[in-house]
């Protein structure tokens, strides 16, 4: 992106996009010294090559829609969303069973994965604390000293919480009555999550005639999936799943209706096309009738709005997300609010 465009895309940001994305753009740079030790991390857990993370479908679809009235106001209710969007901004824990479902690939051929990777990595090893990229300060002062690591650790045990809680179950604990290592070989679950019946299903790989889409290997391997947020995350797998080959071609229009009963993804994650655009990541074909804030011009006078046309870019996830997104967020930093 040039930085003509780039300065227009901070002229048409309001006051409080500019302070969320000043705020991102320090976020950003706290989080640059991770990223290659844990895309290094990853590729040392496993050697399958990949040619992309394969995801069931009900991660993010919802194949029966809420039995209450929804809106864009009105989210469904956890329980009557699909997994993927019960998780959103719980934190680290829709990345991490993201990373997670990509390193039992990368290991594993068929079947169920094991794990038997340690939270904090012993002599010359490597644990989950290092495939994950997150800002975490050491804190030598006051009554208790924590080192980076043992923070980091504690996010991934507040991401396992979640993912093993009852109205998730993507995630089970095998020590979880145990006083020690409560957290340790955690076993991945079936991606559909908690059942209205039975017990919840081990994770297997998908065989090839399982109903998935497949997220890019880039949005791994490039530092995607650590600079991402969870809207983001969750429009990109909306948009895989959409235009996966036997579903409606690579470029998809996306009703509200869809989205909400489907999906579970509200207006505010939807807003989430402009930035992915921005990155690269998802091509556009906006509705010419609309403001650059989303809104359809001479609505109050009749006019009706057209649904945006989108496609996922998989080359963009080969582009280093660091670099990308700085530049994307550079003219945002230091800048007054308004």
């Amino acid at each position: 992106m040039t930085k003509i465009h780039l300065n227009f895309a901070y002229v048409l940001a309001t006051a409080k996009e500019r302070e969320r994305l000043a705020r991102r753009y320090d976020r950003l740079n706290r989080t640059e010294q991770y990223l290659e030790k844990a895309a290094t991390s990853l590729h040392k857990v496993g050697n399958r090559r990949l040619t992309g993370v394969r995801v069931r479908r009900h991660f993010v679809h919802r194949p029966d829609p809420p039995t209450v009235e929804v809106s864009d106001r009105a989210l469904p209710p956890p329980d009557q969303r699909p997994p993927a969007t019960r998780l959103l901004k719980s934190g680290l824990a829709l990345r991490f069973y993201l990373i997670a479902l990509c390193a039992a690939q990368m290991r594993t051929r068929r079947g169920q994965p094991g794990n038997e990777l340690p939270l904090l990595p012993e002599a010359g090893g490597v644990g989950w604390v290092d495939l994950v990229a997150v800002p975490a300060e050491p804190e030598m002062s006051g009554r208790y000293a924590a080192s980076r690591a043992s923070k980091k650790q504690r996010q991934i045990q507040s991401a396992l919480k979640t993912l093993s809680s009852p109205g998730v179950q993507l995630v089970h604990l095998p020590n979880r009555n145990k006083r020690y290592k409560t957290y340790e070989g955690f076993r991945l679950l079936d991606e559909g999550g908690v059942r209205a019946l039975g017990d919840p299903v081990p994770y297997v790989i998908p065989p090839k005639d399982a109903k998935t889409f497949a997220l890019p290997t880039g949005l791994f391997s490039n530092g995607w999936i650590h600079l991402l947020e969870d809207a983001e995350l969750a429009f990109l797998m909306m948009l895989a799943e959409a235009t996966a080959p036997d579903r409606q071609g690579e470029w998809v229009k996306i009703t509200s209706e869809e989205r909400l009963l489907h999906y579970g993804i509200g207006r505010d994650a939807y807003a989430a096309h402009k930035t992915l655009s921005a990155f690269g990541l998802v091509k556009v074909h906006a509705d010419e009738g609309r403001h650059g804030d989303g809104k359809v011009m001479d609505y109050n006078k009749g006019a009706q709005p057209q649904l945006h046309a989108l496609k996922l870019e998989p080359d963009g996830f080969e582009e280093p997300a660091f670099d990308v997104m700085k530049d994307y967020l550079e003219p945002f930093k230091n800048r007054p609010a308004s």
